[in-house]
């Protein structure tokens, strides 16, 4: 399947009126634990839940490293490159600056499908030189995440910005239960 465009959330056909309804799914988390129990959750609601969990922990890992606790991509490849990364989440997860901070996953069912959001509480990024594979980072430890889900995971990828909610939009060929 060809993957569309990446195109702003505000231009998102089909999405503009979807956050505006309750969500069918809806958890707040704050550790990597909580990202890979919300993905595989919220996950299990469409047809290929392998591949859309997948996706939604790595945009629910940069949501947390790199949104709400501003770990940056250099830090990132020092941390694992030293074997530090995990010890430096847990660290920042109990700092007074980010222990308040959250993600939300929300998930909504769409004609033909899901549309899921997650939203940081950090400042946002530009997420332009993301969406797509760099061949100078193919050997890199980290820098991956969002275009691998991008491709892989899901039918379609927007950003809001300011760079802290990101919406994918997976495609059932059946239409989901109400």
């Amino acid at each position: 399947m060809l993957r569309p465009a990446v195109h702003l959330a505000a231009e998102a056909p089909g999405t503009g009126t979807i956050a505006s309804q309750p969500p069918s799914y809806r958890r707040a988390l704050r550790t990597l634990d909580e990202a890979a129990e919300a993905a595989r959750e919220a996950s299990a609601l469409c047809e290929r839940p392998a591949g859309v969990e997948r996706g939604l922990i790595e945009l629910l890992v940069n949501a947390i490293e790199h949104g709400n606790l501003g770990v940056d991509h250099a830090l990132k490849a020092q941390l694992l490159a030293c074997g530090r990364w995990q010890a430096e989440i847990a660290k920042r997860l109990d700092m007074p600056g980010f222990r308040q901070r959250q993600v939300v996953l929300s998930a909504w069912a769409m004609v033909g499908g899901w549309c899921f959001e997650i939203a940081d509480d950090g400042a946002g990024f530009d997420w332009r030189p993301w969406l797509a594979a760099d061949p100078a980072r193919a050997a890199a430890p980290n820098g991956r995440g969002i275009a691998l889900a991008r491709s892989l995971c899901f039918d379609e990828l927007y950003f809001l910005p300011p760079g802290n909610r990101v919406r994918a939009l997976v495609f059932d060929t059946v239409e989901p239960s109400a």
